[in-house]
């Protein structure tokens, strides 16, 4: 966890949250969070649409610096250059 104000959600729920958050962003899937998703987690659309807002908030006011260093090493190719794909909520 980078932010104690996000403690107050369970970590399926944060990972819920991103995987919803990374499909926007890469606009790949527009309906993430299907019934499939929703019979094999428990967890409804509309139940994680706080989480998902909370972690959209940190993730946009995340210090520069440390953005800096993540792109650096997310661009390398061992990790697939995944920081060089362009992301948009």
């Amino acid at each position: 966890m980078l932010d104690s104000s996000l403690l107050k959600y369970r970590p399926s729920e944060i990972a819920a949250a991103s995987l919803i958050l990374a499909a926007r962003g890469l606009k790949k899937i527009t309906n993430t969070w299907n019934k499939e998703m929703e019979k094999s987690t428990g967890m409804l659309d509309s139940d994680l649409a706080t989480v998902v807002e909370d972690l959209k908030g940190f993730v946009m006011e995340v210090n520069p610096k440390f953005l800096t260093t993540l792109k650096y090493k997310f661009s390398k190719q061992e990790y697939h250059e995944v920081a060089s794909i362009p992301f948009k909520f």
